[in-house]
């Protein structure tokens, strides 16, 4: 099939093909306008166990590098799961608490978003406000400071963690350009989905609309046709 069959296609099925993308846009931008606006604080951690007892006052050896490192891993395997958990929340309420913030644990857990890469933790926090959103964030590197092993049941502690990335000023998450792409994206999906279903209308379509389709139906060359007139 030539292009000019394709976009011949495409002319008879026209409202098909611009409907789903122009309903998809108009919906996308409403919900994107009428959102809330949230803001983003981000920090950049590094995870390692700290060593099991200070050297001499055990007569048993410590760990060696690569074990330490080795149950590292399967540390930050988890973490994802811990920063989500209930516990931590009501632990970083009660940080954020004895700072003077009031929030409760369901935001904290919808909060906190961390990005396992290799051995460091991609770690932010959403919040209605910046100055939230920061609190969340810090009050969660000082809870799994101080908590450590404690969210593996093991004893406090037992976890070093080293802030590569401070947080910094919390950001907004939403502006022009993810606006653009967000509804960019659920435009093209839709336009993608039109076109589809304008072929599948085709492909099912047992009519004849051309000498070339007669052709290929009946294994003949067309000699003449007939005006509708």
């Amino acid at each position: 099939m030539h292009l000019q069959a394709y976009l011949s296609i495409l002319r008879r099925y026209w409202l098909l093909v611009l409907l789903p993308p122009l309903i998809a846009g108009g919906v996308s931008l409403v919900l994107a306008l009428g959102r809330a606006p949230g803001y983003q604080a981000s920090a950049l951690l590094l995870l390692t166990r700290a060593p099991l007892a200070a050297p001499g006052s055990t007569p048993l050896p410590t760990l060696d590098d690569g074990a330490t490192w080795t149950s590292v891993e399967y540390i930050l395997d988890d973490l994802p799961f811990v920063l989500g958990s209930a516990a931590f929340a009501s632990d970083v309420r009660a940080t954020l608490a004895a700072e003077g913030y009031e929030v409760d644990t369901e935001t904290i857990r919808g909060s906190l978003r961390p990005e396992v890469s290799h051995r460091s933790v991609a770690l932010s926090a959403v919040a209605a406000s910046p100055e939230t959103a920061s609190a969340i964030l810090r009050g969660a590197i000082s809870t799994l400071a101080d908590g450590g092993l404690k969210y593996w049941g093991r004893t406090p502690g037992g976890l070093q963690v080293a802030v590569l990335d401070p947080p910094g000023a919390a950001v907004p998450t939403s502006g022009l350009r993810s606006l653009v792409r967000e509804v960019g994206l659920r435009v093209a999906l839709a336009l993608a989905a039109g076109v589809g279903l304008a072929f599948l209308l085709h492909a099912l379509d047992d009519r004849l609309r051309s000498p070339l389709q007669a052709e290929q139906w009946v294994g003949a060359r067309v000699v003449g046709v007939i005006p509708e007139e």
